[in-house]
C-alpha cells in the first residue's frame, strides 16, 4: 500500500499505526522483564566502605547500565531499574568524606583544608577492567574486596 492509500484510506493508517505501537510497548515489557536485581558488597582493607558509589557500565552494547549508592558497605539495583543480562563493566568511587566545595574562596569554611581524596584503588575506577557478568538465572549478587 502507497503513502497516497494509506492517506486516504485512515483507519488502515492508523490501524498500522496501532500495530506497530502494540509491537513496540510489547518489546519495551519484554525487556523490563528481564532487567534484574543486583546486589553485592563493597569492602576495603576488609572494612565495609561507609559511603560510596558503584556503576555498571555496559561492555554487549545492552541498553541498560545504572548505579546504585554503597551504604555501609552494601548497594542494591531494584529489579525495576535494573540490568539486562550481560557483561558490564564496574567502577567504584568512595572518598574519605571530605567534600572540598568551596576551596577556590580565601573566605571559605572549607579553605586551606585538604581536597577530598579517592581511596579506592584506580585500578576499580578510571582505570577499572573489572567485569561481571549479569545472568537471567542470577542470583546476580557481586562482592568485591578491594585491597
Amino acid at each position: 500500500m502507497s503513502g497516497k492509500e494509506m492517506l486516504r484510506r485512515p483507519s488502515a493508517f492508523y490501524g498500522f499505526l496501532l500495530g506497530a505501537l502494540a509491537l513496540t510497548t510489547l518489546a519495551g515489557c519484554a525487556a523490563s522483564n528481564e532487567r534484574q536485581e543486583i546486589t553485592g558488597v563493597v569492602n576495603l582493607k576488609g572494612k565495609p566502605v561507609e559511603e560510596g558509589f558503584i556503576h555498571f557500565h555496559p561492555v554487549d552494547n545492552q541498553p541498560t547500565g545504572d548505579g546504585a549508592l554503597i551504604v555501609k558497605g552494601k548497594y542494591v539495583i531494584p529489579k525495576e531499574k535494573g540490568l539486562l543480562p550481560g557483561k558490564y563493566k564496574v567502577t567504584i568511587i568512595a572518598g574519605n568524606g571530605l567534600s572540598g566545595e568551596g576551596d577556590g574562596s580565601p573566605d571559605s569554611p572549607n579553605a586551606g583544608k585538604k581536597q577530598a581524596k579517592e581511596r579506592i584503588p584506580p585500578e576499580y575506577n578510571e582505570k577499572s577492567n573489572v567485569v561481571k557478568e549479569v545472568t537471567k538465572e542470577g542470583p546476580n549478587e557481586f562482592f568485591f574486596n578491594i585491597p
